[in-house]
């Protein structure tokens, strides 16, 4: 199932019509932290398969396929370990080994997705993929005349919104309804074309195998569990507020008794003729009342009333110079 395409007559049986547990449903899937594969041992699935895999059948695609890429060759694996306990390096199951080897970003993706697996019913389906050709469309649905080197568009199914016995099989499985395992299968170019058209993988993978495709996260110890969500942002109507005089919100005259800054002229604007500046000093009032003290946020009515008592402690200042 590398970029090829190619896939054996294995593959036409293999998915569906050989597993006794079509059908059944499990409350949680426990995670295959290894992997036989043939003819190179046993690999850690997470850290080392998946990886190479992604490299190696759909390497060079945009960040979103990758992670798509990721998901389906996940997919695939659980499905042949609990099938036969092992899976072949190769086109008839997925290529570990090729002429690539796996970069930060293949691994990145591996990680970004860790344990997802596509299941439908309560199974792990048989994630079909294929090269597929490459769309010309906007719509990244390949059309007749589009360039198909692979000869695979054919086994391309498009169940975008579908659902249930909506969905089209790929003719790669058991074409049956009751083959609940056969959901579709996903185009590598297409799957390309969606990430770059800025499509996320969870929407590339149901544009393929259905809306109602489930992306389970398995359980296991070599699962990475998903970050913790970042903290809301502060709401700066929450932080603590300390209310200075603001003379520029009271009467412009008051200026005239309480004195200017020494930036101002002697008529308390500025030498250059702009408005005049609060002065705020040492001995200048602050207001620590009731709902406007460090630590608290004032109330609807409190900010108002307080700026009142303000202007009437002005005004006692105004009275008291004057006599």
């Amino acid at each position: 199932m590398r970029k090829s395409g190619l896939i054996l007559a294995a593959l036409l049986v293999g998915c569906g019509d050989a597993d006794p547990d079509i059908g059944s449903l499990s409350s949680a899937l426990s995670a295959y932290c290894s992997v036989n594969v043939s003819g190179k041992g046993v690999k850690q699935m997470e850290g080392d398969y998946l990886a190479h895999v992604v490299a190696c059948e759909n390497g060079a695609a945009d960040t979103e396929a990758l992670k798509a890429q990721a998901v389906a060759a996940r997919t695939y694996a659980y499905y042949k370990i609990k099938l036969s306990g092992s899976i072949k390096d190769g086109q008839s199951d997925q290529v570990y080994t090729c002429g690539a080897s796996p970069k930060a970003k293949h691994y990145q993706a591996v990680t970004d997705t860790s344990g997802q697996v596509l299941r439908y019913s309560g199974v792990s389906i048989c994630a079909f993929y294929v090269a597929g050709a490459k769309p010309s469309a906007a719509s990244c649905v390949a059309k007749a005349g589009d360039s198909d080197p692979t000869g695979t568009e054919k086994y391309v199914t498009y169940n975008d919104g579908k659902k249930g016995s909506g969905i089209k099989q790929s003719t790669l499985g058991w074409v049956n309804s009751g083959n609940i395992e056969n959901r579709g299968c996903m185009s590598q170019n297409g799957s390309h074309c969606l990430s770059l058209d800025g499509k996320g993988y969870g929407q590339i993978l149901r544009f393929y195998y259905g809306a109602d495709i489930e992306i389970v996260t398995a359980q296991g110890s070599c699962v990475t569990p998903p970050p913790p969500p970042d903290p809301p942002d502060s709401d700066p109507g929450q932080r603590d507020l300390h209310v200075g005089v603001d003379l520029g919100a009271l009467d412009q005259g008051l200026d005239d008794d309480l004195g200017t800054s020494p930036d101002n002229g002697p008529d308390g604007g500025s030498d250059d003729g702009s408005p005049p500046q609060p002065s705020l000093r040492s001995n200048e009032l602050t207001l620590e009342g009731s709902g406007c003290s460090v630590g608290a946020r004032p109330g609807p009515g409190d900010l108002p009333l307080a700026l009142l008592l303000l202007v009437g402690m002005l005004g006692a200042l105004r009275v008291r110079r004057r006599g």
